[in-house]
């Protein structure tokens, strides 16, 4: 997992805050999950935000992703395993 947090997403403290919270967070997906990668790109400051509301809003994009490439696999299997 990449979590990328420049400036606009807060001080070091609130970066490393974020980053704690995903690692949290993606570590049963991880176990579930192998060979799953994930990048996160914060653009917003986040400094103002709970850390329960940080939590939530990665568990849905968490899951959201791996949903997304969970239908993009049956596609690709449905497709005789051609990518494209």
């Amino acid at each position: 997992m990449i979590v990328a947090l420049g400036r606009s997403a807060g001080d070091a403290v609130t970066r490393s805050r974020v980053r704690r919270i995903a690692r949290d967070v993606f570590r049963p997906v991880r176990d579930e999950k192998p060979g799953f990668d994930l990048l996160l790109l914060a653009r917003d400051d986040v400094r103002n935000q709970s850390r329960r509301n940080i939590r939530i809003v990665l568990q849905r994009l968490i899951m959201r992703g791996i949903d997304a490439a969970g239908r993009r696999r049956s596609t690709q299997d449905d497709a005789g395993g051609c990518k494209y």
